[in-house]
């Protein structure tokens, strides 16, 4: 029994990210395009931070990128994380890193899903591992 896995990060993605202090944190919608291993695209949160435009890497199953706002002000967060075996989720960590005097650093975890997975795992099981993981 054969399964054909897509190993691509190109296409739609829905997420959700958390926040170190657990509190519930945003959806969004992500559109990832692929070259030779670097990524582009956008992200739109479901809230007031809008959409951000995304630069990075992908070589399965680790992925890397920066998300920049498009609303200025806004400080840019770092993301990293893992593709699952079946290429349906991306399960990592984001920081941003206080540029301002007066600002704190922030983090937390992401997950995002193809289309029709979105419950594949809840964010909040995996929060306190992943930031374990990360150095909290």
């Amino acid at each position: 029994m054969s399964e054909n896995v897509n190993h691509s990060i190109a296409g739609s993605w829905l997420g959700k990210y958390g926040y170190q202090d657990d509190s519930d944190g945003s959806t969004f919608e992500a559109v990832f395009l692929e070259s030779r291993g670097y990524i582009e695209g956008s992200i739109l949160d479901d809230c007031s931070l809008g959409e951000a435009f995304v630069t990075g890497t992908f070589v399965y199953p680790n992925i890397s990128f920066t998300k920049k706002y498009r609303k200025p002000g806004l400080e840019p967060v770092e993301y990293r994380g893992q593709m699952s075996e079946d290429g349906q989720s991306l399960l990592g960590v984001w920081t941003i890193k206080a540029e301002r005097p007066g600002l704190l650093d922030n983090r937390g975890t992401w997950t995002a899903f193809r289309d029709g997975t979105e419950n594949a795992f809840p964010i909040k099981t995996l929060r306190k591992e992943l930031l374990a993981q990360a150095g909290s």
